[in-house]
């Protein structure tokens, strides 16, 4: 008994020798600064998270990593892990008063437990667990995950022009499209937002991280501002989580992340395949270089509208830029009329029954009938109203012809040539579609033959 004592006294004194800096602001409480610029931004609906304070008894945080409209996100330590070991590094993704939702709690339950033993699971960022607290009587729920290194935006970074080697470029595709999979036809989740910065990149038995986040706690304060409104610290986020050695890149894989968004749906049997009806949706999604021609023409979007999203990223990863450049104005606004002028210039006019559909599902109300507006306009009840349509006349004829590029889609892929060109635009055109019932599925578009590598295919090797 006295040995226990003895070795828990120490242990207790050790947890107390870890100390964080005592950082002052360093940002003026007049500028706006990360969850701030959220829309409809809500400062006492935010926990106000602190480095240094300890979570359930457990988890200390140490750096914010992470924001978004309805949570922050915290690197952490588990205070009862032994230091340096890899499991004492957390990310705790600490949500909102109003944003601790059972749907949520639930679709992300489901993506962690559906189906552990599918090929994609791996390259979908699960959470491992949660727990709630209360402040100021509110309750808020606390979701764990493992910690990542940092965003697959700003690993493209480390590359020249951003672009990455194409063989990697590959790999990370069909890692990614096995994800997709998982999400898809197990979990029956449409992510809706997928993009560079929503795609995690990390490496297993990261030995490095738990050093960092002593090193971090000793040597950098973060930079933070005080909410005029409610003294509540905002802090700025780290974009990544300390150096990586050539040895370390070799050997990361990419995570789907953020589900913030995400909507579980259903098919319209009770069929599990992925190819039967979905259940069709008209309300806004997805960021605006991504968004698919089913929801700014409101002819109703489902589970397919994440694998034209998926086609639009391959000139993130493959080329470095975007594949549709007057999304917006100069402004920065959304414009859909350019938009979807894009979509005309490189896959032609909409087929006949795509414009049936728009002027049959345009004009009716969103689900759930409260009305939305886009660019701060003004409220909108319909796809139609909230995107400025319609864009075709009775003949099938786009109005704003004007707005047709010149280029082709031959022309916005400058990287490749010769076959690989060709076998990539083949695996383009299976996801950028009108109709999104001709669009491939993650699991055929991972057999395609753009992803062979050196004369065998890469998923041979994963």
């Amino acid at each position: 008994m006295a040995a226990r004592h003895s070795k828990r006294t120490l242990f207790s004194l050790w947890k107390r020798s870890f100390h964080l800096p005592s950082p002052t602001p360093t940002i003026s409480n007049q500028i706006r600064i990360e969850e701030e610029k959220c829309p409809g931004y809500s400062p006492k609906s935010y926990y106000p998270a602190k480095p240094g304070e300890i979570l359930a008894e457990t988890f200390q945080l140490v750096a914010k990593i992470g924001w978004g409209t309805g949570s922050t996100v915290w690197l952490a330590r588990d205070v009862n892990c032994p230091q340096g070991h890899p499991q004492e590094a957390v990310a705790l993704k600490i949500l909102n008063a109003r944003d601790s939702e059972s749907a949520k709690l639930d679709l992300e339950e489901r993506i962690a437990q559906k189906n552990q033993s599918h090929k994609g699971f791996g390259t979908v960022r699960a959470c491992m667990g949660l727990f709630e607290f209360t402040h100021d009587d509110q309750k808020h729920t606390c979701q764990i995950y493992e910690p990542l290194r940092e965003s697959l935006d700003t690993f493209t970074k480390r590359f020249p022009d951003r672009k990455l080697p194409l063989p990697i470029a590959k790999a990370y595709i069909l890692l990614l499209l096995l994800g997709l999979d998982y999400l898809h036809t197990e979990c029956r989740v449409v992510h809706t937002d997928l993009k560079l910065s929503n795609i995690m990149m990390t490496f297993e038995n990261d030995k490095v991280l738990p050093r960092f986040l002593h090193e971090y706690a000793r040597d950098n304060p973060m930079e933070y501002k005080i909410d005029p409104e409610t003294n509540r610290a905002v802090y700025l986020s780290l974009d990544s989580l300390g150096d990586l050695e050539v040895k370390d890149i070799a050997n990361m894989i990419p995570k789907i992340a953020d589900f913030d968004a995400a909507l579980l749906t259903e098919p319209i049997s009770d069929s599990k395949d992925e190819s039967q009806p979905q259940t069709v949706y008209t309300f806004p999604i997805q960021s605006d270089y991504y968004r698919a021609p089913e929801v700014v023409c409101g002819y109703g979007w489902d589970i397919k509208t994440d694998i034209w999203n998926f086609g639009v990223l391959m000139w993130n990863i493959i080329e470095g830029t975007e594949l549709f450049t007057q999304v917006q104005d100069a402004e920065r606004r959304y414009d859909p009329k350019s938009h979807i002028a894009e979509m005309v210039g490189f896959l032609g006019p909409p087929p006949a029954p795509m414009l049936k559909r728009m002027d049959s599902l345009a004009e009716a109300s969103f689900v759930d009938g409260d009305p939305l507006s886009v660019n701060e306009g003004p409220l909108c009840r319909t796809p139609r109203e909230l995107y400025g349509g319609p864009y075709f006349d009775k003949e099938g004829h786009f109005l704003y012809e004007d707005l047709v590029p010149k280029r082709r889609l031959e022309d916005t892929i400058p990287s490749l040539e010769g076959e690989q060109k060709e076998l990539f635009l083949s695996f383009a055109r299976e996801m950028l579609t009108w109709d999104p019932s001709a669009r491939k599925s993650a699991a055929e578009l991972s057999r395609h033959s753009f992803l062979n590598f050196g004369g065998h295919i890469v998923r041979d090797h994963i």
